[in-house]
């Protein structure tokens, strides 16, 4: 068995755990819940199949919505921002497909990263809150909660990303 299907069939079965035992327990003034397990999303390198990354990211959605009881939000969302992560990196770096595959997470300038990070940890909040309350009558209420969630949740994911990082693998 390859050590990358290794390592990252075990975040698929962790980052569930981790959102439904700690992540999910976090709630400050009542809007911020933050969504780490996104996290899968970022380290999944750029020269992979996307196949594998979007199977991956179905998995991962559907662990959550099972243990939360949430009706597919998580997977449509993490699904979403999965199909669109080079496309938005290639808008926001002005790289071609191919200087892309040749990325990865620590060779993206930080400047670069942050802003990639926070335009999908912002798309994928905005669908789980639009989704969860399915209706605009409040969009004002459901703007604030997409951007303080997402504020916290892009600290903790760059956070993650460098504990992740700072060890010798190839993500």
């Amino acid at each position: 068995m390859n050590s990358d299907t290794l390592k990252y069939g075990l975040l698929l079965l962790l980052l569930p755990i981790l959102q439904v035992g700690v992540f999910n327990n976090v709630h400050f003034l009542g809007y911020i819940n933050p969504y780490f397990y996104i996290i899968f999303v970022f380290i999944f390198p750029f020269n992979k199949d996307k196949t594998t990354l979007l199977i991956g990211s179905f998995l991962l959605g559907l662990f959550i919505d099972i243990l939360t009881n949430d009706g597919g939000i998580h997977t449509f969302s993490i699904v979403f921002i999965s199909y669109i992560r080079l496309i938005i990196l290639q808008i926001i770096s002005s790289k071609s497909d191919s200087e892309i595959e040749q990325l990865n997470v620590r060779n993206i300038p930080f400047s670069t990263l942050i802003l990639w990070i926070s335009i999908l940890t912002f798309i994928h909040h905005f669908f789980i809150f639009s989704l969860e309350q399915f209706s605009f009558t409040h969009f004002d209420n459901l703007l604030l909660k997409t951007f303080l969630t997402s504020s916290f949740s892009i600290v903790l994911i760059i956070f993650g990303l460098q504990l992740f990082l700072n060890k010798k693998s190839n993500a």
